[in-house]
């Protein structure tokens, strides 16, 4: 799947105007009409997909915890106690939730919703990645069958124990799948209600039954998808996090303002069956590739934006020993990969520099992810990743031995130990120090070279503001005003 940063936002993002829907508003706060790259159909928390219908979602259903910032910060659970060397996790609701109808939100909403998403019938496309670490989740998402390790402990407790423990489960607990589905139909949980949807248009009203409704502060939101006339145009990306980065979008236009991600594009090191397969080889291809210019600034391996990121990171010079002699290689990446493009483009133009090192380049673009993953022959390919959470944990899981998602197919048995230990990891400093080693190891054996960090855009018009970010992709519309 392609981590898409979506449709082209417009060359131009001077907003006049502010258009309106017909409904009215509730008294109080501003009503904004803001500009999505696409108007999500699914609004089911469990089946949302594309990031639009995943924020969309975000803003109708509460979770435990909330995205925020570098983090999270409590959302329906006022807090959490983390046991047992952090197997397991005991959240506290907040007393008094409610859904939009006045009926309470109880912990066994939770369990129930948690229940339903992991059922393979669900079709629930995120309760693998972010549920899947509950102990007996994984067992009943393939077979649906079996329980998992949720306990009620009463309405306003909730007990959950994971298969191993993790550092960052009340992160995971953050996305849209974990937030309690509404037991019928037209019921909400989060800081807006859906009040209508129509051709091309979604209205959200404030929900007065959110717990923090008093800090929310647009009395309607109007998404839709044109930017004439609109207060916001929001962030462009298409798929969410934790899939492979596909820049569609390219350098924000001019009056928008640049968001960092936690997206970093890659070039891989194909290990098996081609020239590259030498560890020596890969070092001197490497060595060659960071020495041109690409017309990118100093990229590392995991995004400056990443908590731990200035301990994680390591640049011990590698030294190349000799040339490995004359090599000709094949880079494959995807034409719509606009990030992707853009480096192949400025290895075309160091064709010169890359011959006086012994490196003659093939290019072969394809149009689709979809057929860049079914590609073969190739030696060097351009594909991005993006974090889920706020971890170098997560883009170092790419290099293990049985990652899906290890383009280079290279493994090392004493990598995937450290990362074991990585995850069992609870403090930060120490687990930092782990995947330091990890990445000294990825910079020895080089299975990839980083080449450029991911980012997205927004406008706001003048006088509107409020708009905060989360740079794994999710964002806040609560706190949006007009002055």
């Amino acid at each position: 799947m392609a981590k898409a940063r979506g449709l082209a936002a417009a060359a131009v993002l001077v907003l006049a105007g502010c258009g309106g829907s017909s409904a009215p508003a509730p008294q109080g706060g501003a009503s904004l009409r803001l500009a999505l790259p696409l108007v999500p159909r699914v609004l089911d928390p469990a089946k949302a997909t594309d990031l639009p219908s995943l924020n969309v979602s975000h803003e109708l259903y509460a979770g435990l915890t909330r995205f925020s910032g570098t983090g999270v910060e409590p959302d329906l659970a006022e807090s959490w106690d983390v046991g047992e060397g952090g197997l397991v996790w005991t959240f506290h609701l907040r007393e008094g939730i409610r859904w939009s109808d006045d009926t309470p939100i109880t912990a066994a909403d939770f369990k129930r919703s948690w229940l339903r998403a992991l059922r393979p019938s669900t079709n629930a496309p995120y309760a693998g990645p972010e549920l899947g670490i509950v102990r007996g989740a994984r067992h009943l998402h393939a077979t649906g069958k079996g329980s998992i390790g949720v306990q009620v402990l009463d309405d306003r407790n909730l007990r959950v124990t994971l298969q191993h423990p993790v550092p960052w489960f009340d992160e995971l607990a953050a996305f849209p799948v974990a937030a309690p589905a509404p037991p019928r139909p037209k019921l909400y949980s989060g800081p807006f209600r859906l009040a209508s949807r129509g051709a091309g248009e979604l209205v959200l009203e404030r929900n007065f039954n959110y717990w923090n409704a008093s800090k929310v502060r647009p009395s309607r939101l109007v998404l839709g998808t044109t930017t004439k006339g609109a207060d916001a145009v929001l962030p462009r990306q298409l798929a969410g996090p934790g899939l492979p980065w596909i820049d569609t979008v390219g350098p924000a236009p001019a009056g928008s303002r640049e968001l960092p991600m936690l997206a970093t594009g890659l070039l891989w090191l194909v290990t098996r069956g081609t020239p590259l397969a030498d560890p020596g080889t890969r070092q001197y291809v490497a060595w060659v590739i960071t020495h041109l210019d690409l017309g990118t600034e100093p990229v590392s391996l995991v995004p400056p934006e990443m908590p731990g990121a200035g301990i994680v990171n390591s640049h011990a010079p590698v030294e190349i020993k000799a040339s490995p002699g004359p090599l000709s290689l094949t880079l494959s990446w995807a034409e719509q990969d606009v990030g992707g493009s853009r480096i192949a483009a400025a290895l075309r133009k160091q064709d010169a520099r890359l011959r006086q090192f012994g490196i003659r380049l093939a290019f072969r673009p394809v149009p689709t992810l979809a057929q860049l993953e079914a590609q073969r022959g190739a030696d060097l390919v351009l594909l991005g990743w993006s974090s889920k959470l706020f971890d170098a944990y997560n883009l170092l899981d790419l290099f293990t031995c049985g990652s899906a998602f290890n383009v280079a197919h290279w493994c090392e048995p004493s990598y995937d130990a450290g990362m074991r230990r990585a995850v069992r990891t609870l403090d930060d400093e120490q687990r930092w120090q782990i995947e330091r080693k990890l990445v000294e190891q990825l910079h020895d054996g080089v299975p990839a070279v980083p080449v450029y960090f991911g980012a997205d855009s927004y406008a706001l018009r003048s006088g509107v503001r409020g708009f905060s970010w989360s740079p794994i992709g999710f964002y806040e519309l609560r706190d949006m005003t007009r002055s």
